[in-house]
């Protein structure tokens, strides 16, 4: 018979991982709705594991049906059961409104359409609350993929086009920069981490496509010491040797940088033995005979990328 003075739905048996994947959230966003906002408050095991009742994922459920619709997971983290259930049937009314022949937009499309929507008229904190929800919502390797990498491209789009200026491809990729950059704080190394310097040679300016590997390295766990952009041979070498790093990721995209034949060279000469080097980029399929002599790395995209941080 079944006692009914028990509340069965409060009763932690959930660890972490199987919360994300009955709410559709990724670990680390469970992590930081409980830390940092107090969502949910999971009890501990005999053995110290946080485990998760069905009462927790009912409600982490609503939160996230709040946050896609629009709302801030800092405002409604607390907002009793009821009134998110209030918020989330909002949601089911607007999707209902589509045909059955018509489905609804995918939900990244939705984060990047507003994200553009509020730059075209400048609305600058809209815009950065928006991509901000949705690195609530979703892990970075996802972020990085279906909303930044969809968002410079269609960005330099309509700049070529004339759709946006100068002024608005400037607010856009700041904002975007920012988001990347504090994703990082999420993915403090572990002591032991193996170490992989990521930088671009002297005269490579483009930064989002090293700043992007090197967030994702850090998602696997490597300990990401990012030099940034534009850096002589000599200094990248210098950071590699004294950081004992087991990788060097370089990116080169600039096809007519003069300077990159000389600073790979250099680079190829002076590197250590035990440090590999990885290179990614457009200009870096136009230096193969030094990449095949060297015994170095060609990247041919994120997905590769993140396959080898994993091995």
């Amino acid at each position: 018979m079944i006692d009914q003075t028990i509340d069965y739905s409060t009763i932690p048996k959930y660890k972490i991982g199987a919360v994300s994947r009955l709410t559709g959230l990724s670990v680390d966003v469970v992590r930081v709705w409980q830390k940092r906002y107090q969502a949910v408050v999971p009890q501990r095991s005999e053995g110290g594991s946080r485990l998760y009742s069905d009462s927790d994922v009912a409600r982490l459920r609503k939160l996230r049906q709040a946050v896609e619709l629009g709302h801030s997971i800092s405002q409604i983290a607390n907002l009793p059961d009821s009134e998110l259930e209030t918020l989330g049937s909002k949601q089911a009314a607007t999707i209902g409104a589509f045909s059955l022949a018509e489905q609804p937009p995918d939900q990244y499309a939705f984060s990047r359409d507003r994200f553009l929507s509020a730059i075209e008229r400048f609305d600058i904190v809209s815009a950065d609350e928006e991509i901000h929800r949705a690195a609530t919502l979703y892990p970075p390797r996802i972020i990085v993929k279906h909303i930044v990498t969809p968002l410079l491209v269609e960005i330099g789009e309509r700049w070529a086009h004339k759709d946006f200026g100068i002024a608005h491809e400037h607010v856009a990729t700041n904002l975007i920069r920012n988001l990347l950059s504090s994703l990082f704080r999420l993915y403090p190394p572990d002591e032991a981490a193996d170490s992989i310097v990521a930088a671009t040679p002297a005269g490579e300016r483009h930064e989002f496509g090293i700043l992007i590997a090197a967030l994702i390295a850090a998602t696997r766990g490597w300990r990401v010491i990012y030099l940034g952009i534009d850096l002589p041979a000599a200094e990248i070498v210098r950071a590699v040797k004294l950081s004992k790093s087991r990788v060097l990721l370089l990116s080169a995209i600039h096809q007519q940088n003069p300077s990159t034949p000389e600073e790979l060279k250099f680079v190829a000469e002076q590197i250590p033995n035990n440090c590999r080097v990885w290179i990614a980029g457009p200009e870096a399929y136009n230096h193969r005979d030094l990449i095949e002599q060297a015994d170095w790395i060609l990247i041919r995209d994120f997905d590769d990328l993140d396959d080898r941080l994993k091995r």
